[in-house]
């Protein structure tokens, strides 16, 4: 599945680092996507999780090759910190 969503755009992703050598398989997958889910997590205070292979992929604007996890733990501590 491939990620249509706007935030693929957003200039925010640019900060995130490269996943270039795609170590855990999320090289492609949208780090917008991620970030999303990782605030949704962390505002319900679920366990973080590890295996992201079920977000869409994107090889669009500002998330392309952007690191999912580090996006995904970055809106994790964002949606904990809202959260407190």
């Amino acid at each position: 599945m491939i990620c249509n969503k706007k935030h693929r755009y957003l200039k925010e992703y640019d900060k995130l680092p490269d996943a270039q050598d795609n170590q855990y398989g999320d090289r492609h997958i949208c780090a917008g996507c991620a970030y999303e889910e990782g605030l949704r997590d962390g505002l319900a205070g679920n366990t973080p999780q590890r295996d992201l292979s079920h977000l869409p992929f994107s090889q669009a604007g500002t998330v392309r090759h952007k690191d999912a996890k580090a996006a995904y733990d970055a809106g994790y501590a964002e949606g904990r910190k809202r959260s407190s």
